[in-house]
């Protein structure tokens, strides 16, 4: 059982070691050796450990098992998890020696846990989340994740999606896309149920109704809110899409749809996020809204006062854009970002006031790093396939380990 490294296609032998890899992960309080699964795309959460989220990967190309000596599970570092598919090794068949080792190991499992290994084949918890901004992005690589481990039961969940999309044509085609490249084109029917795609417009109230109203009506609760769409003026002309519009202009239209327009919905969504046996809400940040962005001494002890109310918060980020539509927003200490100073907002929010308003729901913002995507041009160092790992797994995260209030960048706390 040393090294042993299994290369195989996904073979109902293969899903059946993956549940029992989850199993393993679950249990390596109790077992002496430690376990974990590499591989090189999808993850799962387990726990939050040091600070530090912990985790495996997994694709249908490479899984690999090590006996080590360590006690507790260690994370495995992202350069490990993307590397570029020419890197994956080709898919074989599982070889004699390798159903052998898996027949062992399935015994000694079944020894030493019969009830688990029982219960792993039956055990499913359906959840119920919704994605802003899922049309593409960052927002389309949560959904993506989401319903991978969806379709693999991953720790004996299962996912229905709602994608919120402001233009339900290009949902559909992500809701079709994402699909396809989970399941064979036989098989698709068997993800339709799985994702929703639903109207969604920060800046339109109707629409947020809408979409509270269809999963009250479908579901009756939701368990995870992941506020992702935003929009950013990286340039004047949003690289060509928009006619041009001067900085004064820009305050109005990116604090109402990423602050107010991400406030709405959360507030929407509230009383379905209480109606979860586990809610969470997680805002999608950025390293532009960090503190060092303020000038003013007394903004930044302002916006990092524990006893932050959300009308003082609301009023900020009105004058904010008062102050920067007059030409003095300088003067007073705030930022000349409107998409920094935004989402600085909705850091704010997350960590002091919903994390503190609502004890009952794990609230925590993410930075998913400078990701390529359509916002900013495709300029971005990370794929955005990278920045939905920390999103996905606070999503997957177990009811036990609660996990609020923190502000977090590639499955670490960091410092805002």
């Amino acid at each position: 059982m040393k090294n042993i490294q299994i290369i195989t296609r996904a073979t109902s032998l293969y899903r059946a070691f993956k549940r029992l890899s989850n199993r393993l992960f679950r249990a390596t309080d109790r077992l002496a050796p430690g376990f974990y699964c590499a591989s090189l795309k999808y993850c799962t959460w387990y726990r939050y450990h040091d600070n530090r989220l912990v985790y495996h990967v997994e694709s249908f190309a490479l899984c690999t098992l090590h006996r080590t000596s360590t006690q507790r599970l260690t994370q495995i570092p992202p350069s490990d998890i993307y590397k570029k598919q020419t890197s994956i090794p080709e898919e074989r068949s599982l070889s004699m020696v390798d159903l052998l080792n898996l027949k062992l190991l399935f015994i000694w499992m079944a020894a030493l846990f019969p009830t688990t290994m029982t219960a792993m084949s039956t055990s499913s918890t359906k959840r119920v989340a919704l994605i802003t901004g899922g049309n593409k992005g960052i927002g389309k690589e949560i959904v993506r994740m989401l319903c991978q481990n969806s379709i693999n039961k991953e720790n004996g969940e299962s996912w229905k999606v709602f994608l919120g999309s402001r233009d339900m044509d290009r949902g559909k085609a992500a809701v079709q896309e994402i699909n396809q490249s989970l399941l064979p084109e036989s098989d698709c029917d068997a993800a339709k149920s799985t994702i929703i795609c639903c109207r969604l417009d920060l800046t339109c109230p109707d629409s947020i109704q809408s979409t509270y109203d269809q999963i009250k009506r479908e579901e009756g609760h939701l368990d995870v809110l992941i506020n992702n769409a935003a929009i950013c003026f990286n340039d004047p002309t949003l690289y060509g899409k928009v006619e041009y519009t001067p900085f004064e202009q820009q305050a109005e239209i990116t604090v109402q749809t990423n602050f107010f327009g991400t406030l709405a919905v959360t507030e929407t969504m509230i009383p379905l996020l209480k109606k979860s046996q586990s809610p969470r809400i997680i805002n999608i940040a950025s390293s532009a809204g960090r503190l060092a962005i303020l000038k003013s001494t007394e903004l930044l002890q302002t916006l990092t006062d524990p006893e932050l109310q959300l009308p003082r918060l609301k009023e900020l980020m009105q004058t904010f854009v008062a102050d920067v539509e007059a030409g003095s927003h300088a003067a007073k200490g705030w930022p000349n970002t409107c998409y920094g100073m935004s989402k600085l907002g909705i850091i704010a929010l997350t960590k002091i006031i919903l994390a503190r308003d609502y004890p009952e729901i794990m609230c925590n913002s993410v930075d998913p790093g400078f990701c390529a995507t359509d916002q900013n041009n495709q300029q971005g160092v990370l794929p955005a396939e990278r920045g939905a790992v920390t999103p996905v797994l606070l999503a997957s995260l177990p009811a036990s380990d609660f996990l609020t209030g923190r502000h977090l960048f590639q499955e670490q706390e960091i410092a805002w």
